[in-house]
């Protein structure tokens, strides 16, 4: 109140020396201080306002405080439910483990086959060339079949011109 005296104080001795009548810059003065004393917050107003800037501050806290325990519940859930995936990874991993294992134990089947096969492909070109050997063999043995045909034939004409001449002549 005594602020708003000195005030009005100032501004009626402000509009006097700016040459304003005295009836009128009494009553503009007063309609200023009317105004200033409408639009002035008194401490009960900054208390009240205070008070609820508190409530919402203490409310906005209660509900971070909420929220917060709700991220950690959450967080909490996603630990487990990604340790639980990983159980489950660690399980297909030794699935896959037994699974190289066994195409491991397979190549090395197949490893004995191949030696085993190649082994065969080396007795068959053996076979093979004994077998052209064989070939090459009844192929002499049937020419010298032929010559010997030949002979014989010549042998039993001779023969049989012999005998005849023998049984003819004598």
């Amino acid at each position: 109140m005594i602020l708003t005296m000195i005030n009005t104080h100032k501004a009626y001795l402000a509009l006097q020396n700016a040459g304003v009548a005295d009836k009128q810059a009494e009553v503009m003065v007063e309609i200023f201080a009317e105004m200033q004393q409408e639009n002035s917050l008194t401490k009960a107003d900054l208390s009240q306002a205070m008070e609820g800037v508190v409530r919402m501050q203490h409310a906005t806290n209660n509900r971070m405080d909420a929220m917060e325990e709700r991220n950690n519940h959450f967080e909490k859930e996603v630990k487990n439910q990604f340790s639980a995936i990983d159980i489950r990874f660690d399980k297909v991993d030794q699935r896959f483990e037994k699974i190289d294992q066994r195409f491991e134990k397979i190549d090395q089947r197949f490893e004995k086959i191949d030696k085993r096969f190649d082994q065969m492909d080396e007795k068959f070109d053996k076979i093979d060339i004994r077998f052209g050997n064989i070939d090459q063999t009844l192929a002499a043995l049937k020419n010298d079949s032929h010559w010997l045909k030949g002979i014989l034939m010549v042998m039993v004409c001779t023969m049989i011109t012999a005998t005849a001449r023998f049984m003819f002549i004598s």
